[in-house]
Order: structure tokens, then sequence, then C-alpha cells
């Protein structure tokens, strides 16, 4: 929940993002973002997608926090990003570890895509060009059909659904969370979450302004 709490109130400073594009190339000619520094990761990024560097200035000059002793605990770098023919912000968190690696990174998608089942619907969330990205050279050789199998025949059926009523009645809130970790993907490990999230009854149909937001995790 913090989580997508969090990914929200970033994507709102993230609809202001700057257009500036760095030459094109195809999205797994870079590093990626997994295990490789924070400087290469944001490298990689850049040569097909727009990022906020006014702000990236900001959160990269202090990804690193210190303990108590004074010694370096790594820290948490947010990018916002669009991508080149699409409207939609998004936003990617790097979880950064103290030798200034990207440790873990996340991003949320365009779209919910558990429901997904065609070529088309898989599109419209931008799960392939987002995660192509993120995994970089480590999985150049995947075709886009290839990732969408994946998470069709791979993911799927491994996601977990956990409902949460936090109150009944006419102002009640619900909420399922559907979640997934740990698979193999390129020599990283690939995660994915979904919340969903409406208000009165208890039945989802039913119920009030339901909204939902997916992201996926890479390690």
């Amino acid at each position: 929940m913090l989580l997508r709490r969090f990914f929200g109130g970033l994507l709102a400073a993230a609809s202001c993002l700057a257009p500036a594009l760095a030459d094109a190339a195809a999205p797994t000619d870079g590093a990626g973002c997994v295990g490789v520094t924070v400087q290469q990761c944001l490298a990689s990024l850049r040569m097909t997608m727009r990022l906020d560097e006014s702000f990236l200035a900001t959160a990269t000059a202090g990804r690193q926090m210190t303990d108590v002793n004074g010694k370096r605990i790594g820290g948490l770098v947010t990018v916002y990003a669009k991508l080149p023919d699409r409207m939609e912000s998004f936003v990617i968190l790097l979880h950064v570890g103290a030798d200034d690696r990207v440790q873990r990174v996340e991003s949320n998608l365009l779209h919910n895509i558990i429901e997904a089942r065609t070529e088309a619907a898989y599109d419209r969330s931008a799960f392939y060009e987002i995660a192509s990205r993120l995994l970089g050279q480590r999985c150049a050789g995947m075709a886009k059909i290839e990732l969408y199998r994946f998470f069709e025949n791979t993911v799927k059926p491994r996601i977990k659904q956990e409902r949460q009523d936090m109150a009944n009645g006419l102002f009640g809130f619900h909420r399922v969370v559907s979640h997934t970790a740990g698979i193999p993907l390129c020599g990283a490990s690939f995660g994915y979450t979904n919340y969903v999230e409406w208000r009165g009854s208890a039945n989802p149909e039913a119920g009030r302004g339901p909204n939902s937001f997916s992201s996926i995790e890479l390690r």
C-alpha cells in the first residue's frame, strides 16, 4: 500500500516531465538497471527515454544515507520518465546499495496486465518497453512476444491474491492485492504487484471508484 501511495504521488509530479530525449537506440542496447551503478543505469535509460533531469540532479546527489557511525548504507533514487511516443508518465525507483550499485529496481506499469490475454492488451501497459529498458543487455535476445508469454505462462500461475476489507457499509474501503516475486528472468529476479481498491459495497462491481495500480520489480 505504501508503495502504491508513493508511486501515486510521484506520478502527479511526473506529469510535467521535460521533453528532452537522447539519441535513438534500441531498449536493450544499454546496461540496464540491475546490479549496475546508478550512473550506468541512468546512462542506459537516457538512451531511449526522457528523464526529468532537473529533479534527477537532486535525487542522485542525496542517494546515499549514512548510519550513526557515518557509514554509507545506500538509499533511493526516484526517476520520472516518459517513453517515446507515449503521453503517460511513469516512475522508476532505484534502490541503491552502499557500493552505489542498484540492488533492486521498481517501476509502475501504465495498465494492469493480470487480465491481459492478447498482445495488444499487453502493449497498452508498456510492459515490454519498461522491462526491456530495466534489464538492458542481459535480456537483449528476448522478443516482445516472449516476454508476454513469460508473464502469461510463468508469472500468472504464481500470483497470489489477498483481500483486505478495512471498513464495511456505506463508507467501506476494500482492497485486493495480487503479488508474486522471485521468478528468474534473464539472470535477474522478477516480481509483480497489483492493487485494486474501491469504496462502498463489498462487491467491487457495485463499489465506488475502483482504482488499479500495477508495478514490476527486478533484482
